[in-house]
């Protein structure tokens, strides 16, 4: 699923496909293949044909040449061929008083020039065909692509608005009921005023996350948002987030642990938006995760490259690794779960990476672990 804005620009880009870098490089590396290969079998038929017009059309020609000029026509190229013609013709037209034969001849010979031109042609014009053939199935393949996604693109439109009003629907007209309920005065008993009160206050949160998350989700699509790069200690950024969270999952019946070695290991990255990540993975662990599991945040370098995984001991995701990073991709499931949450998270983590040039993806088991979400960034030099 996309965000609002992000559903608005990928419509307008899907209408203007060939307008992209990405859709500009992929039909300008089309359309030079094609024609490269077409050119090259032109090319290999032209051969075989010049090869059989200087075996055959050839010695004839000469013969019939070398009594009016002395023009050498050594091969079959379009130029001397064109040279022969204008030659034979010149010689025709200022020899009107020749015998009857010699006129023939001539006549013999700009005919086999004319043939000889045409055999050459055909194959030009053919390539020609087949090319243009190809363009015109391209384009529409390439129509037929955008209207597919146009389609899609207006399903999840839908479905986003759908989504959205589903989640903020029930607290809504829970906060609704219990306020008419406090200002008719219908709640007469204080701790059940105080109950109703703290409800209230907590459907607002959580309208509020939700609405917040929605925010970061579409500015992150936005084309003006960038990234404030800076070198980043991964060790240290990942010890805060994981320190961060330890009353969480504690408070959560969970165990959360870290494997990260003391050495410096360095990315470019916005720390901000890195953090989000790593905070994101964690919270996500502990909220959809039973009391008693493990969450440990684990930090592996590998030559160029840094690993950094978030596994967890608790029930495995059934999702595909495609839908797990989309929008509200957990349904029902995600609504009706007793921690909430926005269905967000994912996506904004997702987005981030990519945004970054880093890949995140799931990998169920991992280890003694259940499942791991693993981030995989390049190192500074």
């Amino acid at each position: 699923m996309m965000g609002w804005k992000e559903i608005q620009q990928a419509a307008a880009g899907s209408v203007e496909e060939l307008a992209t870098s990405r859709g500009k490089n992929s039909l300008v590396f089309y359309l030079v293949s094609r024609f490269i290969a077409v050119l090259l079998a032109v090319m290999a038929v032209e051969s075989v044909i010049v090869w059989l017009e200087s075996i055959t059309f050839l010695p004839l020609l000469q013969g019939l040449g070398s009594e009016y000029t002395d023009l050498s026509l050594e091969t079959t190229s379009v130029v001397t061929l064109l040279q022969w013609a204008w030659t034979l013709l010149r010689t025709a037209i200022s020899s009107g008083a020749l015998p009857i034969a010699g006129l023939a001849s001539r006549s013999l010979a700009i005919a086999l020039l004319a043939t000889m031109l045409l055999l050459l042609a055909v194959p030009v014009v053919i390539g020609a065909l087949v090319f243009a053939n190809m363009v015109v199935r391209k384009v529409r393949a390439l129509q037929e692509q955008r209207e597919r996604e146009l389609v899609q693109i207006e399903q999840q439109r839908s479905q986003f608005v759908t989504d959205i009003a589903h989640d903020l629907r029930t607290p809504l007209m829970a906060i609704s009921g219990m306020s008419h309920a406090l200002a008719d005065g219908l709640v007469r008993d204080e701790d059940q005023r105080e109950e109703y009160l703290q409800s209230i206050c907590d459907k607002s949160d959580k309208m509020g996350e939700l609405v917040n998350a929605v925010f970061d989700y579409t500015k992150l699509g936005s084309g003006s948002f960038e990234l404030d790069l800076e070198t980043v200690d991964l060790p240290q950024l990942l010890l805060s987030e994981a320190a961060a969270a330890y009353t969480d999952a504690e408070e959560a019946g969970m165990v959360l642990t870290t494997s990260i070695p003391e050495d410096r290991c360095a990315v470019l990255a916005d720390r901000v938006q890195l953090s989000r990540v790593v905070a994101n993975l964690i919270v996500n662990a502990i909220k959809h995760n039973p009391a008693g599991t493990e969450v440990s945040v684990i930090l592996v370098r590998q030559a160029a490259t840094a690993f950094v995984m978030v596994a967890d001991t608790g029930v495995p995701i059934t999702s595909s690794a495609d839908d797990l990073f989309q929008p509200f991709s957990q349904g029902d499931v995600a609504r009706t779960h007793t921690t909430g949450g926005s269905g967000l998270g994912l996506s904004i983590c997702k987005r981030v990476a990519d945004m970054h040039g880093f890949s995140l993806s799931i990998a169920q088991p991992y280890g003694r672990f259940t499942k791991a979400f693993v981030l995989q960034c390049p190192l500074c030099e």
